[in-house]
């Protein structure tokens, strides 16, 4: 049976989404447009895609005024391309980062002139930027607020996550759950995982990790508090067992580039998670959340760390 959390996450957004089409490759049309557009257009096409992802999520104004345009000047352009609005423009902009991000990147990054620690530079942070477009587009649908309000409310909250990436989510998140004020463990050994899990009671929650969706003890731990009435949100790919065994889901989505000498950018996936779910959280709980943000960054004072554009904890 689906539960109430998992079956209303984005039904909302998804009932307002029109139907895309897929297979439209935007980044054609726009090479087209650049080479037979007016003069105006071709600004802006060049504009989008030096950058990407800015054209994909930027406020139309804020993208007008990088281009040196008229707002007109993109709703004009994203009908000369077969949209009807520059929303339209916009999802598929996305999308096409989602898909080919990592080659649109290395086409305009022309790495084999670089030095061999300036490719290695170049092949990363491209890799961390495709993972994270690609997050952005998997979660278009997906109301974040639904899972805040859950961890919100939850007298105790337990994290999971085995192995490296996610064991290294799990503890992150409980560094940034615990500084607004919430009752958070991370577990990332598989026995406290269980055992854990086998103590919390109605008004838990238990939030697991898992890049593959198949950790064994990260599912025991979610299924065995899920029998005595805790609720479970899980961060992983979708149609695995740990997906259905949650009553929320946060999914990832990732694509791996195939250069085995190069750290997986899941990584980053993982991090963007985090991020989002602890933000989304403060936002729920309000201003309540500065009052142990401050006491946090006055408890750093004794460390001579007063800087207060330094990010809380080192």
């Amino acid at each position: 049976m689906t539960s109430p959390a998992k079956s209303s996450l984005g039904k909302s957004r998804r009932a307002e989404r029109p139907a895309y089409d897929r297979t439209v490759d935007i980044i054609a049309r726009l090479q087209h447009r650049l080479e037979h557009g007016r003069e105006a257009e071709r600004r802006l096409v060049e504009s989008i895609l030096s950058d990407l992802h800015f054209a994909a999520h930027a406020p139309i104004a804020r993208m007008a005024e990088r281009a040196g345009v008229s707002e007109p000047t993109i709703t004009r352009l994203a009908r000369a391309l077969g949209f009807p609005g520059t929303r339209d423009m916009r999802f598929h902009l996305a999308q096409a980062l989602a898909i080919g991000g990592a080659y649109l990147r290395n086409s305009s990054v022309a790495t084999d002139n670089l030095p061999p620690s300036g490719q290695i530079v170049a092949k990363v942070a491209s890799g961390a930027h495709a993972a994270l477009d690609l997050m952005t587009t998997a979660l278009a649908d997906v109301d974040v607020e639904v899972i805040a309000r859950q961890i919100r409310s939850a007298e105790q909250i337990l994290v999971y996550g085995t192995g490296g990436g996610s064991s290294m989510a799990a503890v992150e998140l409980q560094n940034r759950l615990f500084r607004l004020g919430l009752h958070v463990t991370a577990h990332t050994d598989p026995q406290l995982q269980r055992m854990s899990a086998s103590v919390l009671g109605s008004g838990g929650l238990v939030i697991g990790f898992s890049i593959s969706g198949q950790a064994a003890s990260v599912l025991d731990a979610v299924t065995i508090a899920r029998q005595y009435g805790a609720r479970a949100v899980v961060v992983t790919r979708i149609n695995t067992p740990l997906a259905a065994a949650g009553d929320a889901l946060l999914p990832l989505t990732f694509k791996e580039d195939g250069d085995l000498y190069k750290p997986s950018s899941v990584r980053y996936t993982l991090l963007a998670a985090v991020d989002i779910l602890a933000m989304a959280t403060a936002e729920n709980i309000g201003p309540q959340v500065l009052e142990p943000l401050r006491r946090v960054r006055h408890s750093l004072a004794s460390q001579n760390i007063r800087d207060p554009n330094l990010p809380i904890g080192d």
